[in-house]
């Protein structure tokens, strides 16, 4: 579940909420912000849906994101939904909800994220294009993972995606996720004098990838046979890899096969 789907699903909770209660759902803000918090520790995504809808609802805001936090907990793609505050709503999603981003960016393989009539790079025209030097190392190093795997006879097909629950699978899996958004927001502002904010985005899931490649082996060792999770931690390689070769391609860099 990307974060744009996830606030779709809040604020259209938001407003089952308040029509239930006999509240105007008009008070749900017209635009919800799900983001990622500053500390791991408070969640995966936290939104400030009740601070931004709770006073013209007629309700204190940590009411109204204890009524949210309810609505949210028996969905499939939520695991967990905490008050926080004077009324943020930490979420914590579900394997297979975070799964759902690494069968999104597979099966989009080089559509993923791509913003809707552009076929040039954002950057054609600049002088000096941004420095993604880790980003592009990162895409080397997952090819070549690739080849390792192929030589191995391992492939990703029918992967069970909801085995990556590790700490840094998850990291690695909500960074993907944000792609879109950044990129839209990237070639939606046509002043934009060239795209850092891509350059930015492409380093810090480098940075994200690299965490996970220190703390989840992907391929087996030794006699050891390949299992499942193998599969799955290839498949989120495969992933991260086509998030990488999208955003260099937008920004009319390379994304090396080897270095």
């Amino acid at each position: 579940m990307t974060p744009a789907a996830l606030a779709e699903l809040v604020r259209s909770l938001a407003h089952d909420v308040l029509t239930s209660r006999g509240l105007d759902p008009a008070a749900v803000a017209a635009t919800v912000t799900v983001q990622r918090p500053r500390r791991p520790e408070h969640g995966d995504y936290t939104t400030n849906v009740a601070l931004q809808s709770a006073r013209t609802a007629g309700v204190p805001p940590r009411e109204l994101a204890g009524w949210l936090a309810q609505a949210l907990t028996p969905r499939r793609e939520v695991r967990a939904a905490e008050v926080a505050g004077p009324g943020f709503l930490n979420l914590r999603l579900t394997a297979d909800a975070q799964a759902e981003i690494v069968a999104r960016v597979l099966a989009a393989g080089e559509h993923f994220g791509a913003p809707a009539g552009r076929f040039t790079p954002l950057s054609a025209g600049t002088e000096e294009p941004p420095t993604v030097d880790a980003a592009q190392y990162a895409h080397a190093r997952l090819a070549a993972l690739g080849r390792h795997a192929a030589d191995l006879g391992i492939t990703y097909d029918n992967a069970q995606l909801g085995l990556l629950e590790h700490e840094r699978e998850g990291e690695l899996i909500r960074t993907l996720g944000e792609f879109p958004q950044v990129v839209g927001a990237a070639s939606g502002a046509a002043q934009l004098p060239e795209p850092r904010r891509l350059a930015r985005y492409l380093q810090r899931l480098a940075g994200a990838y690299h965490r996970f490649d220190d703390s989840c082996r992907v391929l087996p060792m030794g006699d050891e046979q390949p299992s499942p999770r193998h599969a799955a931690r290839l498949a989120l390689c495969q992933a991260t890899r086509q998030v990488l070769g999208n955003g260099l391609g937008l920004l009319g860099l390379s994304a090396p096969e080897r270095m």
